[in-house]
């Protein structure tokens, strides 16, 4: 191709007179290149077809959930809009040699860099890109550990990282098992804010850890907005301590992306850490993207094995002079120096070439996770990526705003372990703002103690804990796209009082709602407008709801024939058992249960607050009652036990006649079988015993045969319901022998009335 490139650069500079040795040239190119395009071609679609063909084969699981399909077309697309097909280009750039790796990669990132300071306002020193999350602390921890053991006093002892109490034990693990050197000291102190590191605790345990023979302090582990609650350290204290004890502070959490959205951020402004992770799938929307590691402290590179000396207590710019330390962000990096971070370089002879570090284990690792991020800062516009993050802090800010207008609901991720909102001073130095923080994450739950006679309540807590179950199933059933989470834990109990110990309560359910861990922005203003309205519209239920629980034992002592049964596991009104009249001294009763079950059959009919239950009593016997479920209104516990009253009382009467009804029909068996035994006796001493013997019967029936119509034979008998009395067949067989002999089709007999042939069904009836 470069040779017909060159040849058409000649014939259109060169003026040649015409021959058919350049017209065979020409044509021979013609069809060269007409071989090249079909061979693309084919490998165009060749791709196609094995791309279509497995992504229809993955979709073909999903033909039945439109939803699920919607979703992974929109996460698809938009991983194809702002990432594109990198694996390409990460394939070719890893066939690379190593020396020619090294050449290329501080070119892009440089260019990585220079656009996370642009849109993230991060002002870092080096990065570095990891696939897994406990990746990302490992190479920290690995890189701080280099620079304390050149100390032969810490050579031996362990490193110790101060961690806050509710830190990923999974990742800890991991941690612990990979580097032995190091342990994990939980900053404790207040149990409700396990999740924050308390400064004045850091203290002591600091003190402590530099005057043991075994440990030194090594790292701060803090969070900007952890991953339950969304809480912040103070990160500027923080980051004071660490300067005087002269310890790493790293940083981890989704506020930390949230700079970005500022309109003006000054140059001196950072984050206050040493060095810090982000999640890009989460702060961007888009997925497999690698996890982000920024150094803030200038790196630290290796010279005959020891590292340079650095101020740990001030973060200046380094000099680019020192051949001991490199920033990767030196922008006239040539080729040699480059290349120097091969195998094959060998160093000068006083070994004072160094390599930016991590350099080595990104180049080692695959290329796509830092061609990725390089993908997105070429293809996507500043507003498109942060068009996830700031969409998602706007809806919890929406959300919080219009809780916080309800009386009856509680926020629990609210700024109540800080005076006053909290702004960007408290994770930044330099001239921050006093913008607010954006909050990541809201929590809340039903909570009131406004309601009358709420003495009454035997578990008060466990109750409203039932109701925000409740709550949870409603809203999450009807609201599936908003992937409400439904969390439970101490910090969540309500307190009876402020005088109450929180070690001493139990845990507590409340509802999560996290826009940005979930990668569609599928909720918009008017959906969270309705949701927030259909949030009222339950929390009016649960209160109408808990009123009522509170009064049910005092409205059903009003009803001579109702009795308040408990129900602790139950978050509607409670439940109620319909005692017959005749049976007060004995509940237990066959009866008793079925006047339960007709009952709940014939309300559920009409009103879905009913419904039946039961409970064994002391003899194991299941012992039925009428559950009452949630009420819109006060007023309905009066209407509701009205109806069990009225409808127990009709239901008591009805069976009490299917009973004497039934008790008449079994008398009336007993009498008929009694006559039945009496004319067969009869018939007995007539005929003879003789005739009752099965051979000679025959012989007397032929010598002797019997009368065709005697006096004595066997006749049915029938009961009458509406007389009660039991009167002989005879009738009706000469009844029904009469309508046979007028009409083959004669209709039925008719208990009422007399039988007429009718010409049509119109008139029969």
């Amino acid at each position: 191709m470069e040779q017909k490139l060159n040849g058409m650069g000649d014939s259109h500079i060169r003026t040649k007179p015409f021959d058919h040795n350049h017209q065979t040239d020409v044509n021979d190119d013609d069809e060269e290149e007409d071989e090249i395009d079909d061979h693309s071609a084919h490998l165009v679609e060749l791709n196609n077809r094995i791309k279509n063909n497995f992504m229809s084969y993955c979709l073909s699981f999903l033909q039945e959930d439109e939803d699920a399909r919607e979703c992974v077309h929109g996460v698809w697309n938009k991983y194809l809009q702002c990432v594109g097909d990198v694996s390409m280009i990460s394939a070719f750039f890893d066939t690379l040699s190593y020396s020619v790796k090294s050449s290329i990669f501080p070119k892009y990132q440089d260019e990585i860099l220079a656009w996370c300071r642009d849109v993230l306002h991060i002002q870092c020193h080096a990065i570095i890109y990891s696939t897994f999350y406990s990746e990302t602390f490992s190479r920290i921890i690995r890189y701080v550990l280099k620079q304390s053991n050149f100390d032969l006093e810490t050579s031996e002892r362990k490193a110790v990282i101060y961690v806050s109490a509710d830190f990923d034990r999974n990742l800890k693990h991991d941690l612990l098992t990979s580097i032995t050197s190091i342990q994990f000291e939980h900053v404790r102190k207040d149990v409700l804010f396990e999740d924050m590191i308390d400064v004045d605790r850091l203290q002591e345990l600091v003190e402590r850890d530099s005057n043991h023979s075994h440990l030194y302090p090594l790292m701060i582990i803090a969070n900007a907005g952890t991953n339950v609650l969304g809480r912040c350290d103070e990160l500027t204290k923080l980051k004071q301590f660490s300067r005087q004890h002269n310890l790493w502070l790293h940083v981890t959490g989704d506020l930390l992306g949230s700079l970005a959205l500022l309109s003006t951020v000054k140059e001196n402004v950072n984050i206050s850490c040493d060095s810090l992770s982000i999640d890009t799938i989460k702060l961007l929307g888009i997925q497999n993207l690698p996890y982000l590691t920024f150094f803030l402290r200038p790196m630290v590179s290796m010279t005959n094995g020891k590292p340079t000396e650095s101020n740990f207590g001030q973060d200046e710019q380094i000099n680019t002079n020192d051949s001991s330390t490199v920033s990767t962000t030196s922008t006239n990096r040539t080729s040699s120096s480059s290349s120097s971070y091969s195998s094959s370089t060998t160093t000068n002879d006083n070994n004072s070439s160094a390599s930016p570090p991590f350099y080595d284990a990104i180049l080692h690792n695959p290329s796509i996770t830092f061609l990725s991020i390089w993908s997105i800062s070429q293809r996507c516009s500043k507003s498109n990526v942060l068009y996830h993050m700031k969409h998602s802090f706007e809806l919890v800010n929406l959300l919080s705003k219009r809780l916080k207008q309800m009386k009856t609901i509680r926020i629990l991720n609210n700024d109540d372990y800080a005076q006053g909102v909290l702004t960007y001073q408290r994770i930044c130095e330099g001239d921050t703002l006093n913008d607010p923080l954006p909050k990541t994450i809201i929590i809340f739950r039903f909570e009131t103690t406004d309601i009358l006679d709420i003495e009454h309540l035997d578990d008060l807590h466990g109750y409203v804990d039932l109701l925000n179950l409740w709550l949870f199933d409603k809203l999450s059933q009807q609201y599936p796209k908003m992937n409400l989470e439904l969390l439970k834990c101490i910090h969540f109990q309500m307190l009876n009082n402020s005088n109450e110990n929180s070690s001493t309560q139990t845990a507590a359910h409340a509802i999560r709602f996290a826009p940005l861990e979930h990668l569609l922005d599928t909720i918009e203003e008017q959906n969270m407008q309705a949701f927030v309205d259909d949030v009222q519209r339950y929390i009016d239920i649960l209160v109408a709801t808990m009123t009522a629980r509170a009064r049910l034992k005092t409205v059903v002592a009003k009803y001579e024939n109702l009795v308040s049964i408990s129900m602790p596991h139950w978050a509607g009104i409670g439940a109620v058992r319909y005692i017959p009249s005749h049976e007060k001294a004995d509940v237990c009763s066959y009866d008793t249960n079925t006047i339960q079950a007709e009952l709940a059959r014939k309300l559920q009919t009409n009103d879905s607050a009913f419904s039946l239950g039961g409970e064994p009593n002391n003899d194991q016997e299941s012992m039925f009652y009428l559950r009452l479920g949630m009420i819109r209104k006060q007023d309905d516990l009066d209407i509701l036990l009205q109806k069990i009253a009225v409808s127990g009382k009709e239901t008591e009467v009805a069976l009490k006649y299917v009973e004497d009804m039934a008790q008449k029909i079994k008398q009336g068996i007993e009498k008929v079988q009694k006559d039945l035994q009496d004319e067969n006796q009869q018939m007995l001493a007539q005929e003879g015993l003789l005739r009752q013997l099965p051979v000679i019967s025959n012989i007397m029936s032929w010598w002797s045969p019997s009368p065709t119509a005697s006096p004595l034979a066997t006749k049915g008998r029938s009961f009458d319901l509406n007389s009660g009395r039991i009167e002989s067949t005879e009738n009706t067989y000469a009844y029904r022998m009469q309508i046979n002999k007028q009409s083959p089709h004669a209709p039925m007999h008719n208990d009422d009335q007399t039988p007429a042939l009718s010409p049509s069904p119109s008139n029969s009836d």
